[in-house]
């Protein structure tokens, strides 16, 4: 029987685009007696391949391992799928790129579900809802309190075209949530924007309030909260059928539910209505 089978070396153009050296989460280790629950291939036999991208807490390296909800995710599949996770730090810019082209089996870190991204990669089915969510020292709640402010977020949210009409040259980017945070602790920006888990993770032990910014139509993100996907090898078929698979499971064992708690995330995060895209 054919199960996890592909001779391409992991990550060969890694390097060029990676922010860290590859990494294997020793938590995945595989008994020889081990049995997957579904037949698919992967870019390196016998290992799960992933693009992991600097967003707590949906996915970040800690002590060597992968952690976050995304990763926590992805250890429960490997584990009942019979892998080892060997994973490379992306920015969310080369991400993409790196599942579109089949160089990584999947990518993580809170991604959402968008038409455009659909278009090249293959999306899981909705993993958690995220709601976009506002840093700052006086809890700032509305688009109109960001006017005439240093506003900064982080790179390739949906919301990113619509605050800069909006902002101007108010708006800076950031490749990744950690960076957006520093500079808000340091006085460089007034306001940071972010999903709700990473900015409850940004704003842990500081004296900066998080509030769920108000829906408002100039900025569209805020109508209605984003659903994120795991970003998927669209070469893969075979994977996507057993990834949705699993997220179905843990959606209805309760396991889904315990990961977004234990990362900062409430249960109602789960609840992610029908699938859709923005």
């Amino acid at each position: 029987m054919k199960t996890h089978r592909l001779s391409a070396a992991v990550l060969a153009l890694g390097s060029a685009v990676a922010l860290v050296g590859c990494g294997s989460d020793s938590t995945s280790e595989v008994a020889a007696d081990c049995e997957p629950a579904h037949e698919f291939e992967t870019v390196s036999e016998g290992v799960l391949t992933v693009a992991l991208t600097n967003t707590p807490p949906y996915s970040f390296e800690e002590g060597g391992q992968a952690e976050g909800i995304d990763s926590d995710i992805l250890k429960q599949i490997a584990a009942d799928e019979c892998l080892t996770i060997e994973y490379e730090a992306y920015t969310y810019a080369t991400a993409v790129p790196a599942v579109e082209t089949g160089r990584v089996d999947v990518a993580v870190g809170g991604f959402y579900r968008t038409a455009a991204r659909g278009e090249v990669v293959t999306l899981s089915a909705p993993v958690y809802l995220d709601e976009l969510t506002v840093m700052s020292a006086d809890g700032v709640s509305t688009v109109d309190d960001l006017v005439g402010k240093q506003v900064g977020t982080v790179e390739g949210y949906l919301w990113v075209d619509a605050l800069r009409e909006l902002l101007g040259d108010d708006l800076r980017t950031y490749p990744d949530s950690l960076s957006l945070a520093q500079d808000l602790t340091a006085g460089r920006l007034d306001i940071g924007l972010d999903g709700y888990g990473a900015a409850a993770q940004s704003t842990e032990d500081t004296d900066f309030a998080i509030e769920v910014l108000e829906s408002d139509p100039r900025v569209p993100a805020t109508e209605e909260p984003s659903q994120t996907s795991l970003l998927l090898d669209p070469s893969n078929d075979a994977l996507a059928t057993a990834v949705d698979e699993h997220i179905g499971a843990m959606r209805e064992d309760g396991s889904l539910v315990t990961i977004l708690e234990d990362n900062g995330l409430p249960a109602s995060a789960a609840e992610v209505g029908d699938a859709r895209l923005i």
